[in-house]
């Protein structure tokens, strides 16, 4: 005669879906069925609050793991820059002994342009590793952003590439360390630019919510996109699309650290 709390969703007139819980039970008289009574519970509510938990433990995780392998980037990072250092050092010694043999000077060229990629990778790891806002100012946005594209757009992979700026008129300050964000705008600038192989439109949008006191900015281009498949993994370290050589995915999660520094999010559409 009961019917013990059932989950079900049901249509209001306008076609919203609303998750419920259905608890039933028959009414009797004299041991006489004369009706039955039923609570809807409104289940909103608790799920979003069940979704929010589980998004905030998520959150937790992801900190706790960028955190950890930030600490151990540091100190691997430390561990090989001397002996890099050192392989350097000798690189060049050599090449002046050997000034007189071209094809030996390349091997050694080689040698050189190889130790300084992994000094490169060696420093983005200590980038990654930061923990901290460096040095703190306010600047306009508009300045941040051209100053990070005057360094680009004179460079080849921006030669055949459109860039377009709208800014809101009027937006306050932002507050940060504008050479940290500085590399973020460049990171994101530069994917775009191999995205579209060299050839298309990078677009920079920026806007302010008075109410929220929140910058929204989006850099958008016109290449393929990123597969579903991959866009959960774009932020990973070390995870990269591109080839052998040309990319060690570090600059996303960089950029992705370096935003969570300054108290914001970035996500990808």
């Amino acid at each position: 005669g009961k019917l013990n709390p059932t989950r079900m969703s049901i249509t209001t007139k306008t076609g919203e879906e609303i998750p419920v819980t259905l608890s039933a039970s028959i009414i009797e008289v004299n041991e006489k069925e004369i009706g039955s009574v039923g609570v809807f519970t409104d289940m909103r509510e608790i799920l979003q609050m069940r979704k929010d938990l589980e998004a905030a433990h998520l959150q937790l995780v992801q900190s706790e793991k960028i955190a950890s392998v930030g600490r151990m980037a540091a100190g691997v990072a430390h561990e090989i820059n001397n002996p890099l250092s050192g392989v350097l050092m000798y690189a060049e010694l050599l090449v002046e002994s050997f000034n007189e043999d071209p094809d030996t000077l390349r091997d050694i060229q080689e040698i050189i342009d190889q130790t300084l990629r992994c000094k490169r990778i060696v420093s983005e790891l200590l980038e990654f590793s930061r923990q901290t806002v460096g040095k703190v100012s306010s600047f306009p946005i508009s300045e941040l952003v051209t100053k990070c594209l005057n360094v680009l757009v004179n460079q080849s992979a921006f030669q055949d590439i459109e860039v377009s700026t709208d800014f809101q008129p009027h937006m306050p300050r932002m507050v940060g360390d504008m050479g940290q964000l500085q590399q973020v705008f460049a990171n994101l600038f530069i994917n775009a630019a191999d995205a579209m192989e060299g050839e298309g439109r990078l677009r920079i949008t920026a806007r302010y919510d008075d109410e929220k006191g929140q910058f929204t900015i989006w850099v958008a281009d016109t290449g393929p996109g990123i597969p579903e498949n991959l866009r959960d993994k774009i932020f990973d370290i070390f995870f990269t699309t591109k080839p052998v050589g040309k990319g060690t995915g570090l600059g996303l999660s960089i950029t992705e650290n370096i935003i969570k520094l300054h108290g914001g999010q970035i996500k990808i559409d």
